[in-house]
């Protein structure tokens, strides 16, 4: 790649300098860095098991531990903005990755394509669906009908015409639609097969490691990894619409519906729900918001927790 750098904002003479505090709160830091690493390395020796992902961040007040990048920065932020000055953050031990195998193992296995067709039309469409209750999949209210966002006069009439199957490792079962809201376009499906349940897990994070299950083109339980890169932002400007994240994730047309899952837990953190794109094939990736799903769940499944 060539290019050049441009013109770089003036600094003035001494401004490279350190003040004696921040000089010395570094040192404090460091000092600590070092006792902690050393706490973290002993530990994981005696115990023969790689160390978890820890996170620290130092201010005058002292050194804070977190689990995770993300919640790092969200502490530091909030000590500036509370008058902490400089702070530090650094990373003490690195996360185990040998659980992420073993996670998109389990979770591809509560996973299913879905395949929905209009009698009246003979309008085929494929996404996907995940289990979030003993025999109920959650989708979008998309792959199950094509509707309009912005005309929906009733949020929860859907066509009960339409027949929809699951299907997994080649095997086709029977469903049908219980639910919808058009609004927020999602969807539960009903299906007589037995497969493990996800977790929903509503803390979610800007930098948090995220998979996504999906069936891209037709290609069934396809595995993406990547990182939430937002959160709370708005598409659509109706009444009742719902706020959205972007995810860093390789989503096509058949992604819809698919879970996006927690890398660290295994944990279902979002609904893979649109592509914002002028061509409809690649762009920015949208996913619902954990909250939205666990709504509906409580409205829709009896005694769902």
């Amino acid at each position: 790649m060539s290019g050049a750098w441009g013109a770089g904002e003036d600094v003035k003479p001494g401004s490279y300098k350190e003040k004696a505090s921040d000089y010395k709160l570094k040192e404090k830091y460091l000092s600590d860095l070092r006792k902690y690493r050393d706490q973290v390395m002993m530990g994981s020796f005696m115990s023969g098991t790689p160390s978890t992902e820890r996170w620290g961040v130092i201010t005058e007040g002292g050194m804070k531990v977190f689990d995770s990048f993300a919640l790092a920065q969200l502490y530091s932020e909030k000590a500036k903005n509370k008058g902490a000055g400089q702070t530090y953050i650094s990373r003490l031990a690195q996360k185990q990755e040998g659980n992420r195998v073993q996670i998109i193992a389990d979770s591809i296995n509560k996973c299913f394509m879905v395949e929905s067709k209009d009698p009246s039309s003979g309008t085929i469409e494929t996404g996907s669906c995940f289990c979030v209750a003993p025999n109920m999949f959650i989708t979008c209210a998309h792959v199950v009908q094509k509707y309009d966002k912005n005309s929906v006069s009733d949020p929860h009439k859907f066509n009960r015409s339409v027949k929809v199957r699951l299907i997994q490792g080649g095997k086709m079962y029977n469903a049908k639609v219980l639910a919808v809201d058009l609004l927020l376009d999602i969807a539960l499906i009903e299906c007589d097969v037995q497969t493990d349940v996800f977790e929903i897990d509503n803390k979610i994070y800007i930098g948090d490691d995220i998979i996504s299950i999906g069936s891209p083109h037709g290609y069934e339980n396809n595995v993406s990894i990547g990182n939430l890169s937002s959160l709370g932002k708005r598409l659509y400007f109706y009444e009742g619409a719902p706020d959205y994240m972007f995810v860093d994730l390789s989503i096509f047309p058949g992604n819809s519906g698919g879970p996006v899952i927690k890398a660290s837990n295994g944990k279902v953190v979002g609904l893979v729900t649109l592509i914002v794109s002028d061509t409809g094939t690649y762009g920015l990736n949208a996913a619902l918001e954990p909250k939205y799903i666990v709504d509906f769940c409580r409205k829709n499944i009896n005694g769902y927790k």
